[in-house]
Protein backbone atom coordinates (compact mmCIF):
# COMPACT_ATOMS: atom_id res chain seq x y z
CA UNK A 1 0.00 0.00 0.00
CA UNK A 2 1.76 3.57 -1.05
CA UNK A 3 1.11 6.39 1.07
CA UNK A 4 0.15 9.57 -0.71
CA UNK A 5 2.22 11.78 -1.54
CA UNK A 6 1.62 14.47 1.27
CA UNK A 7 2.22 12.39 3.51
CA UNK A 8 5.81 11.79 2.93
CA UNK A 9 7.71 14.45 4.08
CA UNK A 10 5.92 13.59 7.73
CA UNK A 11 7.01 9.79 7.82
CA UNK A 12 10.51 11.27 6.59
CA UNK A 13 10.84 13.78 9.54
CA UNK A 14 8.83 11.17 11.83
CA UNK A 15 12.50 8.75 11.12
CA UNK A 16 14.60 11.33 10.80
CA UNK A 17 13.61 11.87 14.63
CA UNK A 18 13.53 8.53 16.15
CA UNK A 19 16.99 8.43 14.55
CA UNK A 20 18.02 11.51 16.41
CA UNK A 21 16.81 10.53 19.60
CA UNK A 22 17.87 7.02 19.55
CA UNK A 23 21.27 8.73 18.32
CA UNK A 24 21.46 10.69 21.39
CA UNK A 25 20.92 7.96 23.65
CA UNK A 26 23.95 6.65 25.63
CA UNK A 27 24.74 3.15 24.41
CA UNK A 28 24.86 0.28 27.02
CA UNK A 29 28.68 -0.83 27.18
CA UNK A 30 29.59 -3.67 25.11
CA UNK A 31 30.21 -7.32 26.95
CA UNK A 32 33.61 -8.69 26.67
CA UNK A 33 33.59 -11.07 23.62
CA UNK A 34 33.37 -14.52 24.54
CA UNK A 35 35.89 -17.21 24.80
CA UNK A 36 35.16 -19.67 21.78
CA UNK A 37 33.16 -22.68 22.61
CA UNK A 38 35.04 -25.17 22.64
CA UNK A 39 33.10 -28.70 21.36
CA UNK A 40 32.55 -31.05 24.12
CA UNK A 41 34.81 -34.25 24.32
CA UNK A 42 31.77 -36.44 23.54
CA UNK A 43 30.49 -34.25 20.88
CA UNK A 44 31.16 -35.66 17.49
CA UNK A 45 31.59 -32.10 16.05
CA UNK A 46 34.63 -31.86 14.67
CA UNK A 47 36.68 -28.13 14.45
CA UNK A 48 39.65 -26.96 13.21
CA UNK A 49 40.21 -23.89 14.58
CA UNK A 50 37.32 -21.29 14.56
CA UNK A 51 35.83 -23.53 11.79
CA UNK A 52 33.38 -26.88 11.72
CA UNK A 53 34.35 -29.72 9.70
CA UNK A 54 31.14 -31.33 8.26
CA UNK A 55 31.43 -34.74 7.46
CA UNK A 56 32.51 -35.63 4.19
CA UNK A 57 30.17 -37.47 1.48
CA UNK A 58 30.57 -38.67 -2.43
CA UNK A 59 28.15 -37.68 -5.27
CA UNK A 60 28.90 -40.09 -8.21
CA UNK A 61 26.85 -40.41 -11.84
CA UNK A 62 27.05 -43.82 -11.81
CA UNK A 63 25.50 -44.47 -8.14
CA UNK A 64 22.70 -41.84 -8.95
CA UNK A 65 22.03 -43.86 -12.27
CA UNK A 66 21.56 -47.29 -10.20
CA UNK A 67 19.13 -45.37 -7.57
CA UNK A 68 17.40 -44.61 -10.85
CA UNK A 69 17.39 -47.74 -12.82
CA UNK A 70 16.36 -49.19 -9.60
CA UNK A 71 13.61 -46.48 -9.28
CA UNK A 72 12.47 -47.20 -12.93
CA UNK A 73 12.34 -50.91 -12.22
CA UNK A 74 10.21 -50.48 -8.85
CA UNK A 75 7.55 -48.20 -11.06
CA UNK A 76 7.55 -50.66 -13.64
CA UNK A 77 6.53 -53.47 -10.90
CA UNK A 78 4.19 -51.19 -8.73
CA UNK A 79 2.38 -50.81 -12.68
CA UNK A 80 1.84 -54.52 -12.92
CA UNK A 81 0.55 -54.97 -9.44
CA UNK A 82 -1.94 -52.58 -9.89
CA UNK A 83 -2.94 -54.24 -12.84
CA UNK A 84 -2.87 -57.40 -10.70
CA UNK A 85 -5.77 -55.15 -8.42
CA UNK A 86 -8.37 -54.69 -11.12
CA UNK A 87 -10.35 -57.79 -11.35
CA UNK A 88 -11.90 -59.48 -14.53
CA UNK A 89 -15.19 -61.19 -14.75
CA UNK A 90 -13.40 -64.41 -15.68
CA UNK A 91 -10.94 -64.07 -12.99
CA UNK A 92 -13.80 -63.44 -10.46
CA UNK A 93 -16.11 -66.36 -11.54
CA UNK A 94 -12.92 -69.21 -11.42
CA UNK A 95 -11.39 -67.42 -7.98
CA UNK A 96 -14.74 -66.70 -6.22
CA UNK A 97 -15.01 -66.46 -2.39
CA UNK A 98 -17.28 -69.66 -2.71
CA UNK A 99 -14.94 -71.69 -4.81
CA UNK A 100 -11.66 -70.71 -3.02
CA UNK A 101 -12.88 -72.20 -0.02
CA UNK A 102 -14.03 -75.27 -1.41
CA UNK A 103 -10.72 -75.69 -3.19
CA UNK A 104 -8.53 -74.97 -0.32
CA UNK A 105 -7.10 -78.15 -0.59
CA UNK A 106 -5.34 -77.36 -3.56
CA UNK A 107 -3.73 -74.27 -2.81
CA UNK A 108 -5.86 -71.68 -4.21
CA UNK A 109 -6.07 -67.93 -3.57
CA UNK A 110 -9.58 -65.84 -3.44
CA UNK A 111 -9.55 -62.78 -6.33
CA UNK A 112 -10.19 -60.75 -2.82
CA UNK A 113 -7.81 -62.36 -1.10
CA UNK A 114 -5.04 -61.71 -4.11
CA UNK A 115 -5.92 -58.16 -4.29
CA UNK A 116 -5.11 -57.78 -0.86
CA UNK A 117 -2.09 -59.17 -1.10
CA UNK A 118 -1.40 -56.95 -4.19
CA UNK A 119 -1.93 -53.68 -2.52
CA UNK A 120 0.29 -54.39 0.55
CA UNK A 121 3.05 -55.04 -2.02
CA UNK A 122 2.21 -51.95 -3.48
CA UNK A 123 2.71 -49.80 -0.56
CA UNK A 124 5.76 -51.66 0.13
CA UNK A 125 7.22 -50.55 -3.38
CA UNK A 126 6.01 -47.37 -2.62
CA UNK A 127 8.07 -46.90 0.41
CA UNK A 128 11.01 -48.35 -1.19
CA UNK A 129 10.61 -46.33 -3.80
CA UNK A 130 10.27 -43.12 -1.49
CA UNK A 131 13.57 -44.12 0.30
CA UNK A 132 15.53 -44.44 -2.87
CA UNK A 133 14.52 -41.18 -3.67
CA UNK A 134 15.93 -39.93 -0.40
CA UNK A 135 19.13 -41.75 -1.32
CA UNK A 136 19.44 -39.49 -4.15
CA UNK A 137 20.22 -36.78 -1.83
CA UNK A 138 23.80 -35.84 -0.34
CA UNK A 139 23.94 -37.60 3.17
CA UNK A 140 26.43 -39.09 5.95
CA UNK A 141 27.83 -42.39 6.16
CA UNK A 142 25.84 -43.05 8.64
CA UNK A 143 22.55 -41.95 7.24
CA UNK A 144 23.04 -44.03 4.22
CA UNK A 145 24.00 -46.86 5.73
CA UNK A 146 20.37 -46.54 7.70
CA UNK A 147 18.44 -45.63 4.34
CA UNK A 148 19.62 -48.61 2.28
CA UNK A 149 18.99 -51.12 5.59
CA UNK A 150 14.99 -49.30 5.15
CA UNK A 151 15.54 -50.45 1.68
CA UNK A 152 17.01 -53.85 2.83
CA UNK A 153 14.14 -54.09 5.18
CA UNK A 154 11.27 -53.31 2.37
CA UNK A 155 12.66 -56.13 0.28
CA UNK A 156 13.12 -58.80 2.89
CA UNK A 157 9.52 -57.99 3.85
CA UNK A 158 8.23 -58.58 0.19
CA UNK A 159 9.99 -61.08 -0.17
CA UNK A 160 8.67 -62.95 3.41
CA UNK A 161 5.15 -62.37 2.45
CA UNK A 162 5.55 -63.82 -1.49
CA UNK A 163 6.42 -66.80 0.89
CA UNK A 164 4.23 -67.11 3.50
CA UNK A 165 1.24 -66.61 0.82
CA UNK A 166 2.33 -69.99 -1.20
Amino acid sequence: MALPFRLLPVCAAAVFAAALVTASEPTPAKPAPAAPIAAAPTSKIKTEGDTVVMPKFEVTASRLREIDKTIKHLEKMVRREKQSLEKSALDETVNSEKISKAAALFGGKSTAQRASVSAVRIQSMEKEISILESLRTPMTASDRALAEKLVEDERTYRRELDITLR
